[in-house]
């Protein structure tokens, strides 16, 4: 066994307590084998058919939970992030389907279509004060069942209340800014992260009414406000959407975000922090970003800081695809909800992995990657691509990349989660080869 991804796996579960031991040393062997191989199904990533029934019995036992697997994580990432002056706490809900395994049971309703899976709501501490942002972890994780398309109970404002709720920091030496897309734009949810002492930062669901200080939609009120600088964004390429250098102009002021119908003397002080496109290409949409938000504005450098912030938020986004994509909790076959809740409690942990591996050739690309890669990697990797010099760790992750497809291109940037963890599979295997082959002793 890898003995990294060992202490890696003692690291996240230490101060788990499933009520049995042998539990407690399960979920650390099952994590083990998903970070060697996340995609893979449950019978893959295990080394035999002792450890496949093991992890399927693990799955299946009244004594593990979802919150109890994910809470000695949460702790650890509450404890960093509570060292920090300023953390984002970037909040988004992941739907995961099952509806092509009607032989599940149990599950709830994620679609208006009574398709079924699990509604997994997700809350990742995000320290925005390097040159490049760097995830802590996950700071709040939550299932919710939703029994029926038309569930009355179902009000996802409150899933986003409760995941700010929980979040518990000692607001007192860390600022805490809840980042969140349209779905957060409720005059609810903004009061209540400035009830809990949090700042919000949230990206306005349609052309919303607010004071300044008369009565105007946020399109009108930005309109009759003077730009104050530009930037440029690097767009990519999708279905409708060309790739493109897009020239944005910033704009910022301060308004009222009025209350709900019959609470209309209610509102909330904060800023409009406004983003849009100029000249965008024929036929294409421009891009805007209306962006509410109760964190001081009072310079261009201050409207660029919450741009750059909100940005940050196509994490969580990467998040989920390394759940769903990275570990691929949509194909395992486990038929019950609670199995697969289980399930998710690990899966959840490995994908934090998963981006922190990328973050990391970002945060220090030019320490030498012999400090932390293991000898035997390292050798083989510096064979393969034929290379005999010392390798950063940047040098060291785009060698893996490429193993992965990542093509390196001048125009390619950094690899992503995906084309890295390829390479990380292949490499795994590699090394596996050369101890089966040669023994462990031959490179120490």
């Amino acid at each position: 066994m890898n003995k990294n991804i060992e202490n890696w796996a003692k690291d996240q579960f230490e101060g788990l307590n499933l009520g049995d031991k042998r539990l407690n040393k399960r979920a650390q062997l099952i994590a083990c084998n998903m970070m060697k191989k996340p995609s893979a199904s449950i019978n893959m990533q295990s080394e035999n058919w002792s450890e496949s029934k093991g992890a399927y019995r693990f799955f299946d036992s009244e004594k593990v939970s979802f919150q109890e697997l994910i809470k000695p994580h949460i702790k650890s990432v509450k404890s960093k992030a509570n060292s920090l002056e300023l953390v984002l706490a970037i909040q988004d809900t992941c739907y995961i389907s099952y509806g092509h395994h009607p032989s599940v049971t149990d599950l709830g309703h994620i679609g208006a279509e009574e398709t079924s899976g699990v509604i997994l709501h997700n809350t990742l501490a995000v320290n925005p004060s390097s040159k490049h942002p760097s995830v802590i972890g996950v700071l709040d994780q939550w299932i919710h069942n939703r029994k029926h398309s038309k569930d009355e109970e179902w009000k996802e404002t409150e899933l986003w209340k409760e995941a700010s709720s929980r979040i518990n920091l000692d607001i007192t030496k860390t600022k805490v800014v809840d980042v969140m897309d349209r779905e957060g734009s409720v005059f609810d949810i903004m009061k209540h992260s400035l009830f809990l002492g949090h700042e919000f930062l949230i990206r306005a669901k349609g052309n919303k009414y607010v004071r300044n200080p008369f009565r105007h939609q946020i399109i009108e009120a930005g309109s009759k406000v003077i730009a104050v600088g530009n930037i440029e964004i690097d767009v990519q390429k999708k279905e409708g959407q060309k790739k493109r250098k897009a020239k944005l102009e910033v704009k910022y002021l301060p308004i009222e975000v009025p209350g709900p119908p019959g609470r209309k003397d209610e509102y909330i002080d904060c800023n409009l922090v406004q983003v849009v496109e100029v000249n965008p290409p024929e036929n294409q949409e421009p891009l805007s970003w209306y962006l509410l938000t109760s964190v001081e504005v009072n310079s261009l450098e201050d409207a660029l800081k919450v741009i750059e912030w909100y940005r940050y938020r196509w994490i969580i986004e990467e998040y989920h695809k390394c759940i769903k994509t990275g570990c691929k909790v949509e194909s395992k076959q486990l038929k019950s909800s609670f199995r697969i809740e289980n399930y998710l409690g690990i899966a959840g942990i490995i994908a934090v992995k998963l981006l922190q591996i990328r973050d990391l050739m970002r945060i220090n690309p030019n320490e030498l990657a012999s400090r932390i890669v293991d000898p035997l990697s390292l050798k083989i990797i510096k064979n393969y691509h034929k290379i005999d010099k010392e390798l950063t760790i940047k040098e060291f992750h785009i060698l893996v990349a490429k193993m992965g497809g990542f093509l390196n291109r001048k125009s390619d940037g950094n690899p992503g989660w995906q084309t890295l963890w390829k390479g990380q599979l292949q490499l795994f295997w590699m090394v596996e080869g050369a101890k089966a082959l040669l023994g462990d002793e031959i490179y120490g």
